[in-house]
C-alpha cells in the first residue's frame, strides 16, 4: 500500500473516515486524570530514535490524546497505550483522525486489554498490531 494511502485506508477499516473527533471539549478539560505523571513519562519515552517522535508538538499531541482517551472511557490508563497509538502518527493525519483511529482499533479489536493490570493481554496485542502495520 503506498504511503500517501495508508491513513484514509486505515480510516476506512476502522470505520472512522470523515468522522468529527470533538477533541476539544475534552482537551480543555483541566482535570487531570489519575495518572497523568505516569503518560508524560511514557510519552518522552516513546520512539525516542524516531525524531518526530522527540518535537514537542508530537509529544504534546500523544499526551493530550492519551488523557482525551482515558476521560472519555472513564478508565486508568494502561501503559503501553502510547505504543498503542503512536504508530497513527506517521499516517499523516490531523489529530482528530489519528485519535478516532486509536480509538476505534482499541474498542473494536482490543476491548479487554484495559481490564485489570494484566499486561500479556495488552504486549500480544501490541505484536499483533505491529505486524498489521507492515502491510
Amino acid at each position: 500500500v503506498p504511503a500517501a494511502l495508508r491513513g484514509k485506508i486505515w480510516q476506512v477499516l476502522l470505520g472512522v473516515l470523515n468522522k468529527k473527533a470533538n477533541l476539544e471539549v475534552w482537551a480543555e478539560d483541566s482535570e487531570q486524570v489519575e495518572d497523568q505523571q505516569v503518560i508524560r513519562a511514557d510519552v518522552q519515552r516513546t520512539r525516542q530514535s524516531i525524531p518526530k517522535f522527540k518535537t514537542e508538538q508530537v509529544q504534546h499531541d500523544l499526551e493530550m490524546l492519551l488523557v482525551v482517551y482515558c476521560k472519555r472511557r472513564s478508565v486508568k490508563y494502561t501503559q503501553g497505550l502510547n505504543e498503542l497509538l503512536a504508530p497513527f502518527f506517521d499516517l499523516d493525519l490531523d489529530t482528530g483522525s489519528i485519535f478516532n483511529c486509536f480509538y476505534a482499533l482499541v474498542q473494536k479489536f482490543l476491548p479487554n486489554t484495559l481490564r485489570g493490570h494484566d499486561l500479556k493481554t495488552l504486549r500480544r496485542s501490541l505484536e499483533l498490531f505491529k505486524l498489521l502495520l507492515r502491510y
